[in-house]
């Protein structure tokens, strides 16, 4: 008697030998299924162990081992571990959520996905889309590049089944590629890598080296980056230090490293460490009549009150705004940044050229270690290789261009089908665009990739040299809606912030294109390219829309951008965003007289907020972006000075006046720290004691004296 079990079955074997091999490997692999739900079924039972747990990513799971699991979920099982994940297109391919398993699938499990034959699958719509359509678009009137993209990649980079096809057509497991050096499957977690005893040498010089000279340790996923950490700390108690901070945006980010302590504990034991306290996110020990201890704190609370600590060890960094990196950095002057390089975000590449830029500038003895050898999973392993190859992320940049020469001499042109971008034929271009994008915006995700290729209603321009993409702009069609009171249309958000903000529903139905994203390459960068760009993306649209929009987080550097093109500035978000944590600006460019209208009521209702929120919500907002803002809409009145300041009259007598007088004359004050200063004390109505702390002065007489001596030298040529 046989049965779909047996081993004398060939798809039994086969399906049993791959998966012994990837066990023996400690590999994972990606593998699809193509074909009928039945046909998917059967090939299930086949593959997924007896003892295997896995997860199916979506609503309603069509295997028993496998739990649902939302995909706006995952992200928070990352740092655990699954046996398997299945995805099946009827319930919806997200890119984040294939990103994500990746890091996930333990060594010697499966990401299997299941699809239908090709002309089905190319042709349906996917559900996952849903969510990223502007009003009224469904994923009926997506262009399908994601799943043509899909298709075209995996059937290269993953191992593939297909109905109908009978043994010899199914993969040779031979080709898989073997480890060049398996880790144990139980190796001893607290005794470091070769790779990791490099970066605790690291670590080691950032703790009793030179202050103020930060360690940026990064790695792909599954390098043992976040064990490292803990076995640093480890190291550090035993070399004496005492007092060791962690910090990630949430604590389980660093279980992995508060595991590894755990671990150690006998180890420390004999060093003479005696346990005192251990609960979640804290371990204290007793040690020669001395306190040692490890502590998590969140990093907005070490913003507010610095720790005192001999070390703090931040993990995950790229999922912290960079300006709450910024403060970290300069309140701790021993400080270790682990970042993820191809994480589930898509890409650290962005983050780290922002970050680096910044520790150029501030901390010229910084250092930075990559690990490389992959621990919890053998070298070589066919699942990263496909993600790497799915999500762009397989190959070095192209050489730059840097020859000013070559630059001048740009075409460019709009992508008017995007979605053939997925073709392979066109892989160097699309790959080319995913890292622009990726280095304009730091927490670029594989959704981006994917939304890309499936939006119809935007704009893609593009400047090349040498046939080389070296600038992208990227916009998306909003607004055209219907006036309904309380309703809250998916997308659009620009014409429906206007309309709360104003009150004003004419904003509603105007059209528009908003840019989601300019980017130039890094190595030709300020040369104008960014800003030719977008002249011709405005003059294309001339009688295409009623405005053109912009939002994004603010920096005065950006917003002199856009205003020196013309563009008004329209809001400023009163909180900062999670992501950013900056604020979030939005900023217009009429072209109709309709848009016209309604753009200049809404600046001047604008500005007049603004200035007043200076005094308030936004009292500590930074002073250039205040500035940037200030100076980006049409000047105030000029009003009288109160000469009577630099005599002997009180500060608080001419406070109004003065502010009035500021509030005219920017355009005419050169930026100075000074400036920045008295922009603080007279137009946020900070107290005197916050600016005499950002001043180098000892008080505020001394403070208030150097303010006399500059408003005079101001104004003597008005």
């Amino acid at each position: 008697m046989t049965s779909s079990n047996a081993p004398s079955n060939p798809a039994q074997i086969w399906a049993d030998d791959l998966c012994t091999q990837l066990e023996q490997q400690r590999h994972r692999a990606c593998l699809v299924l193509c074909g009928s739900a039945d046909w998917h079924q059967a090939w299930l039972k086949r593959l997924i162990r007896p003892n295997w747990q896995g997860l199916f990513i979506g609503e309603t799971s069509p295997h028993p081992q496998a739990t649902p699991q939302n995909p706006k979920q995952l992200r928070h099982l990352l740092g655990q571990e699954t046996d398997f994940a299945l995805f099946d297109a009827e319930a919806g391919l997200e890119a984040d959520a294939l990103g994500i398993v990746g890091g996930l699938i333990r060594a010697g499990g499966l990401c299997l996905i299941c699809l239908p034959p090709k002309a089905d699958f190319l042709n349906h719509p996917n559900p996952a889309l849903a969510a990223f359509l502007n009003y009224p678009l469904t994923p009926e009137d997506s262009l399908k590049g994601f799943q043509a993209h899909l298709w075209h990649q995996l059937h290269r980079h993953a191992l593939w089944l297909e109905e109908n096809q009978i043994d010899p057509a199914w993969p040779n497991l031979h080709h898989l590629p073997s480890a060049p050096s398996t880790p144990p499957l139980n190796r001893d977690v607290t005794q470091p890598t070769a790779d990791q005893a490099e970066a605790l040498h690291a670590i080691q010089h950032v703790a009793f080296g030179h202050r103020k000279r930060p360690l940026l340790l990064t790695a792909d996923r599954g390098r043992g980056k976040s064990t490292t950490l803990g076995l640093a700390c480890v190291a550090l108690l035993q070399a004496g230090k005492r007092r060791l901070t962690l910090s990630a945006a949430r604590l389980p980010q660093v279980q992995t490293a508060f595991d590894t302590i755990e671990n150690a504990l006998p180890q420390l034991a004999l060093s003479g460490f005696v346990l005192r306290e251990k609960r979640p996110g804290l371990v204290i020990f007793d040690i020669d009549q001395d306190v040692a201890e490890i502590r998590f704190r969140a990093p907005d609370d070490l913003i507010r009150a610095p720790a005192d600590t001999e070390l703090l060890l931040v993990d995950e960094a790229a999922h912290l705004p960079l300006p709450m990196l910024f403060a970290l950095l300069k309140s701790h002057s021993r400080t270790v940044l682990a970042s993820t390089e191809h994480g589930y975000e898509g890409s650290g590449r962005g983050f780290r050229l922002k970050l680096t830029e910044h520790l150029d500038a501030h901390y010229p003895g910084w250092k930075r270690h990559t690990l490389t050898t992959p621990i919890r999973w053998a070298d070589k392993d066919p699942l990263e290789n496909t993600l790497n190859q799915l999500f762009l992320l397989d190959t070095a940049p192209e050489k730059d261009i840097t020859d000013p020469t070559l630059i001048r001499q740009v075409q460019i042109e709009r992508i008017d089908h995007p979605a053939e971008l997925a073709q392979p034929d066109n892989r160097a271009d699309l790959q080319r665009l995913f890292q622009l994008l990726t280095q304009a915006h730091y927490q670029t995700r594989p959704n981006d990739l994917m939304q890309l290729l499936e939006i119809p209603n935007q704009q893609l321009w593009v400047a090349r040299a040498q046939g080389q993409i070296v600038a992208v702009l990227f916009a998306v069609g909003e607004g055209g809606l219907p006036n309904e009171p309380g309703r809250r249309f998916q997308g659009h958000l620009f014409p429906q912030l206007l309309k709360r903000h104003t009150h004003h529903p004419d904003w509603l139905s105007l059209n528009g294109w908003r840019i989601q994203r300019l980017a130039v390459w890094p190595s030709v960068q300020r040369l104008g390219l960014g800003r030719q760009l977008t002249a011709h993306f405005i003059e294309a649209n001339q009688t295409e829309a009623d405005t053109l929009s912009v939002s994004f987080s603010a920096d005065a550097g950006l917003i002199r951008f856009w205003t020196s093109l013309d563009f008004q500035p329209l809001h400023l978000g009163l909180k900062r965003d999670q992501a950013s944590g900056q604020h979030s600006a939005a900023l217009c460019y009429p072209l109709t007289e309709k848009a016209a209208r309604l753009t200049q009521q809404a600046q001047q209702q604008f500005q007049s907020e603004f200035a007043w929120n200076l005094t308030q919500p936004f009292q500590h907002l930074e002073s250039d972006l205040a500035l940037a803002i200030l100076r980006g809409q049409p000047p105030a009145l000029p009003s009288h000075f109160p000469n009577g300041y630099l005599q002997d009259q009180p500060f608080e007598s001419v406070a109004f006046a003065l502010r009035q007088w500021t509030l005219g004359q920017l355009t005419q004050l050169e930026d100075s720290d000074t400036l920045a200063l008295w922009l603080r004390k007279v137009v946020q109505h900070q107290a005197w004691s916050d600016v005499v702390a950002a001043s180098p002065f000892p008080h505020r007489k001394a403070l208030e004296a150097h303010f006399k001596n500059w408003l005079a030298q101001q104004l003597a040529p008005i």
